[in-house]
């Protein structure tokens, strides 16, 4: 019996180690599938983050890039339209200086001088192309005034300064022509 016995006690201590064993298998395999499963949803939180980082930056460089195209494009519509304002007031240029070599130029320069109160203080500026039309505005003007040629005026017109108040009316077509690119930047908001 005491083998029987023996037998029995191997038996029941094969039976508790096999069970042990077997549960801690399980427990090892449990164990195992979890620290999987915390890897596993590691890396997908961690390859989430990067793939959210890139596409922020991405929406960020797209943002900067269509920012910059549309940059370009204002800045080639500018240029574009302040080369036809170039081109408009480059005509204007040209007729100015055919209106200055034409015949109706004298008139036009002595009704510049309609409603000036014109005495010896009176000093009348025209452009140096100009002072061959003195004797004309002198008859105009009267002969107590005089004239001087100024360098400044470069399309013609001229200037009335009283010495006694220091008052310059400036009638120069230059001031009227920057006036009128004035008006049509701002009428146009081209400038």
């Amino acid at each position: 019996m005491n083998d029987n016995n023996l037998r029995q006690f191997i038996d029941a201590v094969n039976s508790e180690v096999d069970s042990k064993i077997e549960l801690i298998e399980k427990e090892a395999e449990e164990k195992c599938t979890e620290l999987l499963e915390t890897a596993e949803n590691e890396a997908l939180n961690e390859a989430y983050r990067k793939i959210r980082s890139c596409v922020t930056e991405e929406k960020q460089l797209n943002k900067m890039t269509v920012s910059k195209a549309e940059q370009e494009a204002r800045i080639k519509v500018l240029t574009y339209r302040e080369g036809l304002v170039g081109k408009i007031f480059d005509s204007v240029d040209d007729k100015l200086a055919d209106f200055t070599q034409s015949d109706s130029y004298v008139s036009f320069l002595e009704g510049l001088l309609d409603g000036e109160k014109i005495d010896s203080d009176t000093v009348i500026y025209l452009r140096e192309e100009d002072m061959k039309y003195e004797s004309a505005l002198r008859r105009k003007a009267g002969n107590e005034c005089s004239f001087e040629a100024d360098p400044e005026i470069i399309y013609g017109g001229l200037s009335v300064y009283d010495r006694k108040s220091s008052v310059l009316i400036n009638k120069t077509l230059d001031n009227m022509l920057d006036e009128q690119k004035k008006d049509f930047g701002s009428n146009y908001r081209l400038a």
